[in-house]
């Protein structure tokens, strides 16, 4: 039952009040104090005493009515109170709704009056509190996503390994707070460097848990040597001993030698990698072809080594950047993607990976983003 404060300086209306509490709750107490002063109610209230609702007459002399509240040190005493009156004046009725009262009641309180008065008032208090504790709850929960988005995207190189002769750049803009997508860049021995460019299926959370494992499996596995085509069939064998139905990854993993100026790459279901020639022309690159990781167990992938001439770069990408929407539905397209890079004088890897988001945020405009867009450069000096 809850505990009910009644501040009156006339003791007989905590004592009806009490009395008509059987009829309204069919016999269980409620339970009631009662204070007859200004100062008999601030001291149980400054005490700490645990109330529910409180009930205060406005035109009693011992009682000063809704700005008794103004006076309470703990500001935390959030209770509704219901102003008692001896009166019909609206006029005091009204001042006491503005000063902060949820409702009133008239004296001498009828028993129905008050059983219905204290239901919705407490219906109304138990709906706020519901709503507030949800509101919390999903507060903390977006300060987590929030901070896992933050860890997510630290995770990803944001400083690229000087190489000399080359310049790398990636990014990546997440749909959702965390995304399925990634990259990654990192040295192995004899001057060689691994590139990586995945997108694992769906988007939020569950992928970028997934997202995580499979950039943990991929870099661990390439960082003991082996070449892509035979990292991706490792790769895949882990992923598949998780048996998580409708999770997988594609993935494109290459191997820079930058003595030999070669690019050593396999395919796990991605988008084919463009090639740029120094003046602007575009070839893709086909080959080293495999089925998507997670999916099904002793596969085999294929591999393929290119040259990279000067001045040439390879761009990788997922489809997120191909399938951005407009407002028209319109989508970017490999056309407008091709035409961006074929178009532009590209110093620097950099640059090129900074065109290419800026054709597809003016193709969006206000569209909201249906997918994770990411992209990487290798760029040959």
């Amino acid at each position: 039952m809850p505990h009910a404060l009644i501040i009156d300086g006339d003791r007989e209306t905590a004592r009806k009040l009490g009395e008509a509490v059987p009829s309204i709750y069919d016999g269980a107490k409620l339970d009631i104090t009662a204070a007859t002063s200004d100062a008999e109610a601030l001291e149980m209230i400054n005490d700490g005493r645990d109330f529910d609702i409180a009930l205060v007459a406005i035109d009693c002399p011992t009682v000063s009515g809704m700005s008794l509240f103004s006076r309470i040190k703990e500001r935390a005493f959030r209770v509704p109170r219901i102003a008692l009156s001896g009166s019909t004046d609206l006029s005091g009725i009204r001042k006491a709704m503005n000063d902060g009262a949820t409702d009133f009641l008239v004296k001498p309180v009828a028993a129905d009056d008050f059983k219905r008065t204290l239901e919705r008032v407490l219906a109304d208090v138990e709906r706020r509190r519901r709503n507030w504790r949800e509101r919390s709850e999903y507060s903390a929960l977006k300060r987590e996503v929030d901070i896992a988005g933050d860890i997510q995207q630290r995770i990803l190189p944001q400083d690229f390994p000087g190489i000399e002769g080359y310049g790398v750049f990636a990014s990546t803009t997440p749909a959702k707070t965390m995304g399925g997508d990634f990259y990654d860049v990192f040295r192995l021995d004899d001057g060689r460097i691994g590139v990586v460019m995945a997108d694992v299926s769906g988007k939020g959370i569950p992928a970028a848990f997934y997202m995580a494992v499979s950039r943990t499996l991929l870099r661990s596995v390439a960082m003991t040597g082996v070449g892509p085509a035979d990292c991706l069939r490792q790769v895949n064998e882990l992923l598949c001993e998780y048996h998580i139905p409708g999770m997988f990854v594609s993935a494109l993993y290459g191997i820079i030698d930058t003595a030999a100026h070669t690019i050593t790459f396999s395919n796990a279901g991605h988008q084919p990698p463009y090639k740029r020639d120094a003046k602007g022309g575009l070839a893709t690159y086909e080959g080293g072809e495999g089925t998507v990781l997670g999916i099904l167990p002793e596969m085999e992938f294929g591999q393929e080594t290119v040259p990279l001439g000067t001045s040439e770069c390879l761009f990788m990408y997922t489809d997120g950047v191909t399938e951005a929407f407009n407002a028209e539905r319109e989508q970017f397209s490999e056309q407008r993607l091709e035409d961006c890079l074929a178009k532009g004088e590209f110093r620097e890897a950099r640059r090129i990976v900074e065109a290419v988001e800026n054709a597809v945020q003016r193709h969006a405009g206000d569209a909201e983003q249906s997918d994770d867009i990411t992209s990487l450069v290798v760029k040959r000096n």
